[in-house]
Parts: C-alpha cells; structure tokens; sequence
C-alpha cells in the first residue's frame, strides 16, 4: 500500500507540472528575455557598423577633396610663379635693349640711313609691350614687320613679336615667329636668344625632346652668348625633372 501510494503521488506531481504553461515557466520567460536582449544589441551593433561604414566612406572622401585642393593650391603657385619669370625674363631682356641701344643694328651690318618713321614706329611697339598692352604690341610689331621689311630693325621686330606671343602663353604662335627670325636673319645678334625661347616654348608644350634638342644647340653653337648659359641651366632643370 504504501508504495501504491508512492506512485499516486510521484504521478500526481508529473501531471501537475505538465499543465503548466510554457509563457509561465520561469525558465522560459528568462530565455526570452535574454533572446529579446541579444536582438537588440545586434541591431544596435549592425547600425554601428553601419554608421562606421559610412564614417570611413566619409574620411575618404575628406582625403580625396584635401588632395585636389593641394593639388590645385600647387597647380596655381606654378602658375603665379611661371607669369612671374615670364614678366622677368621680358623686362630683363628690355633693360638690357636700353642699356645697349647699338645691338639694335645687326652684327657687322654698316649704320645706314633708316627709313623714315621706322625707328618712331618701333620704339612705339616696344613702349607698348614695356606697358604690358600685349594685344596693341602685337599689332604694332607686326605692322612694322610688314611696313618696314627693309629696316635694320625688323629682325628685332620679329623677336619681340616673338616675346609677345610667349609672355601670353601663345607658344606655338611663338615659335612660328622666332623660327621665322632665324630663318630669315641667321646673321642676327638675336638668333641665339630665338632659339633659347624656341626651346622654351616647346619645353611648355611638353615636347620634351624637341626643347632639348634646340637647347642643346644653343649651348654648343653659341657658346659666348648669354643664351647659351641659360640653354644649359634649363637642360640642368629638365635633367633634375626627368624629362
């Protein structure tokens, strides 16, 4: 009897944890719970990563936008600093026209008569390129090139018309002009300095082995003339450059 009684009870007690319901047990209300928690911490680390994703793209973009403004910040020094030597080298080599009035007259050329008004009208060019009034220099040198063929000045002419493009970065008219100087006038005291901006001018265009191969000739043929050490300086610059 008593071990009957033992199973009543045992069995009782089985069927009475058999109707409790699932919501009910402490256990699973603890595991839901912790479920619930471990969701939203996941939800909360997606987002993270998520918003750090778009943090790096961010930094990135920072990065990128910092270097083209360096860039261009460089680009526009280079540029100041190029117009700059190019206003110097244009007055220096106009300082150096006044101070030796006599190279105007072609090496071993006898003074002659000039024509009439051509002195007037060259002097007027080169009061307009000192003035910086490239379009009226222009203009002017090469009214007197066709105006005055026969001056003992028109080789001058034609380098300064030749000037003129350079300093407003018309390189290829430029080289037309110094190139017709040194065709036309071989004999002329500015052939060296015509072949110097030649070289120059195709250094700007990036035609690299042209510049080089003019320059060269510069600084062998004319090695007396101060082009010729200027010839060399810029060979030393392109050779520090690579290029």
């Amino acid at each position: 009897m008593r071990g009957l009684a033992s199973v009543v009870v045992v069995a009782l007690a089985l069927a009475g944890c058999s109707l409790t319901k699932p919501e009910e047990d402490p256990a699973y209300i603890k595991a839901t719970a912790v479920e619930s928690r471990v969701d939203r911490i996941e939800r909360q680390n997606a987002a993270l990563l998520d918003l750090q994703r778009q943090v790096e793209a961010l930094q990135a973009e920072v990065r990128r936008l910092r270097g083209d403004l360096e860039e261009a910040q460089h680009e526009t020094r280079a540029a100041k600093d190029q117009q700059r030597d190019l206003y110097a080298d244009l007055d220096k080599r106009l300082g150096a026209l006044e101070a030796h009035p006599a190279q105007a007259t072609p090496a071993g050329a006898a003074p002659a008569a000039p024509v009439v008004g051509d002195r007037d009208a060259y002097q007027a060019a080169l009061e307009r390129l000192k003035n910086k009034d490239y379009p009226g220099a222009e203009k002017a040198l090469t009214d007197f090139v066709v105006g005055y063929p026969q001056s003992p000045l028109v080789d001058n002419a034609k380098y300064w018309l030749g000037e003129t493009y350079y300093v407003e970065k018309r390189y290829g008219d430029a080289i037309g002009a110094f190139q017709e100087l040194v065709k036309d006038h071989p004999d002329s005291r500015k052939v060296p300095d015509a072949l110097l901006k030649v070289g120059y001018a195709q250094y700007e265009l990036k035609r690299y082995r042209e510049a080089r191969e003019v320059l060269a000739r510069v600084a062998q043929k004319y090695a007396d003339a101060p082009a010729a050490a200027e010839a060399k300086d810029r060979l030393k610059r392109m050779d520090a450059e690579r290029h």
